[in-house]
């Protein structure tokens, strides 16, 4: 145990020492409670940081749209689907990291999709004029005809 009071300045060094003790324990408590808070806050910090990041980040020129934010979450899922179809779980996680990035706001948005659709409609289209234009359309004899 520890020694006995036997005087006032025995009492305040006392008094001083349990201050500075309890300052010291109140600083560890809260570490120790903010290092467990952020433990098991972690997971849901990741997941929104991933989640905001895929789908709303506005690190690229511009501002992400709807359309970037799907091709970041579709594009890699394409990618696996035909193209690495019999690759590694490691050469695919870093293709689809890779991919991701890849997609920002200049290269892939809202009206580059319209464009690729416009130009798809366009050609097919174009087919179906050409079809109209070869085949020849034969209605018999017409009414006014010297035969009739």
């Amino acid at each position: 145990m520890e020694a006995e009071i036997t005087n006032l300045s025995q009492l305040r060094a006392r008094i001083a020492y349990l201050k500075i003790k309890k300052v010291e324990d109140e600083i560890y408590f809260n570490q120790k409670f903010e290092s467990i808070k952020e433990k098991y806050t972690h997971p849901f910090k990741f997941a929104k940081n991933l989640l905001s990041s895929v789908l709303g980040s506005k690190n690229f020129a511009g501002s992400a749209d709807w359309v970037t934010s799907l091709g970041r979450i579709f594009f890699p899922m394409i990618l696996n689907k035909t193209l690495l179809r019999n690759s590694g779980g490691i050469i695919k996680t870093m293709v689809s990291l890779v991919s991701q990035k890849a997609i920002n706001y200049s290269v892939f948005n809202k009206e580059v999709l319209a464009g690729w659709v416009d130009k798809i409609t366009h050609l097919v289209k174009s087919k179906t004029k050409k079809e109209q234009k070869l085949r020849f359309d034969d209605y018999g004899i017409p009414p006014e005809s010297e035969t009739a």
